[in-house]
């Protein structure tokens, strides 16, 4: 079962850190802003970064506009796409950006913090992040040590390699590119933190509302824009991805995404992964969780072992279509550890 366990992990860094397989090869890293995510405009001053496939970003991120500065909303999986969003915002306003939140601790919604920190933009998150940033992320980000080895390694690699092997050769150049941005991020810590319930902030004349609900990770913030009435959910909400659920409670994060929906059941959404959503697809992706716990419920009632729960339960059609279909034994893994008590989020 260790083997097991250590292999899912390993697993959910690689879906964290395969996001950078496609850089270019063979030149300096050049990226690029459209390479890395799209920029959505939700409402009046209120952006979506919707992070691309095979770019720099891996999470979403976004920014709110107001009469006196911008708030960001997470800080992407590397500080070369933070760059890229703080550029893309002096081309909406000349406003300065004046706080930024990270909605959760995984690495890929903080790990541009670095950029802000050097900025001193106040860093807003719930406490738990503080706590987690620069301990639990070292799960998706190794020591620079372990990363520098990887590189020599590579390197050695690919120096060894002929050049009529040019598939090899783009894989090893690929793999340098990816550990060369890794090196560059340097685990920062939020700010300022809050510990549960509402944190009204303001941009002038705009209000920007908080609030703390449990679930993803147990230090989860939902940024809502009244307004303009929108909900940036951070991980707390999935348009049609299979969610990683390493660090959930399901029997936490239901009843909260109940809350959410009544509360916000005609604003718009944007998810910590997937396009901007409205009420209906945030219901969706609830239901998803519901529907995972009831089949691994009745796994657990039947006897089955985790393992054989993983071989028997089959994704139901209608999230067949959903992104991150790599999660789908993981997640059946992580329900059933938490509907057993044995589940360890740390």
């Amino acid at each position: 079962m260790r083997k097991a366990t250590t292999l899912r992990k390993i697993g959910l860094m690689l879906t964290v850190i395969g996001v950078l397989g496609a850089i270019s090869v063979g030149q300096p890293v050049r990226p690029k802003a459209e390479d890395d995510f799209q920029l959505v405009k939700v409402a009046d001053g209120v952006y979506a970064a919707i992070a691309k496939a095979g770019g720099l970003a891996s999470g979403n991120a976004g920014f709110i506009v107001g009469d006196s500065g911008v708030l960001v909303v997470d800080t992407f999986f590397t500080p070369i796409a933070a760059e890229e969003l703080i550029a893309e915002i002096g081309k909406v306003t000349a406003q300065p950006v004046k706080y930024a939140v990270n909605t959760h601790y995984h690495l890929d919604h903080t790990g541009g913090n670095q950029v802000f920190a050097a900025r001193n933009v106040p860093i807003i998150a719930q406490e738990n992040v503080l706590k987690w940033q620069t301990t639990k992320n070292r799960r998706f980000l190794p020591a620079d040590e372990e990363l520098q080895k990887r590189r020599a390694d590579a390197a050695k690699q690919l120096a060894e390699t002929p050049g009529d092997q040019k598939d090899k050769r783009t894989q090893l150049e690929r793999q340098l590119s990816r550990l060369d941005v890794m090196l560059s991020i340097k685990l920062t810590n939020p700010s300022v933190t809050f510990n549960s319930g509402v944190l009204h902030l303001y941009l002038g004349n705009r209000e920007v509302v908080l609030i703390t609900l449990p679930g993803h990770t147990g230090g989860d913030t939902l940024v809502y824009v009244p307004d303009a009435d929108v909900v940036f959910t951070g991980d707390m909400g999935w348009a049609k991805t299979l969610p990683n659920l390493v660090d959930a409670t399901v029997n936490d994060w239901i009843p909260s995404l109940d809350k959410m929906l009544s509360r916000h059941g005609a604003s718009k959404f944007v998810p910590g992964h997937g396009e901007v959503a409205g009420a209906a697809e945030m219901r969706e992706f609830r239901d998803y969780l519901d529907d995972l716990r009831s089949r691994v419920k009745q796994a657990i009632a039947d006897g089955l072992t985790i393992e054989q729960a993983k071989q028997q339960l089959k994704l139901p059609e209608k999230y067949k279509g959903f992104a991150f279909q790599n999660f789908a034994q993981p997640n059946i893994e992580d329900m059933y550890k938490e509907l057993k008590g044995v589940k360890q989020t740390g």
